[in-house]
């Protein structure tokens, strides 16, 4: 009788485990479609790398900000 028992408990784990990995592949795909609408990204790694491109993009504007920040304060400073 143990061996049915840990048959029947054996697929009651495999059933959810199929249950929580069709559950995963849904949200994937909802992920994926958002990539696709929100920017035009097809995978994954795509979305990626153009998320590191942008990090940069606003590390170059963000230092540029900086930069000519600093510039008016040293122009301007004294006579605000």
């Amino acid at each position: 009788m143990t061996a049915l028992k840990d048959y029947i408990e054996l697929k009651k784990k495999l059933e959810q485990y199929g249950r929580t990995a069709d559950r995963a592949a849904g949200v994937l795909e909802q992920v994926l479609k958002k990539l696709k609408t929100d920017f035009n990204c097809s995978s994954l790694n795509e979305a990626i790398k153009k998320a590191k491109l942008l990090k940069k993009q606003k590390q170059k504007a963000k230092n540029v900000f900086i930069n000519a920040k600093e510039e008016f304060e040293k122009k301007w400073g004294n006579k605000l």
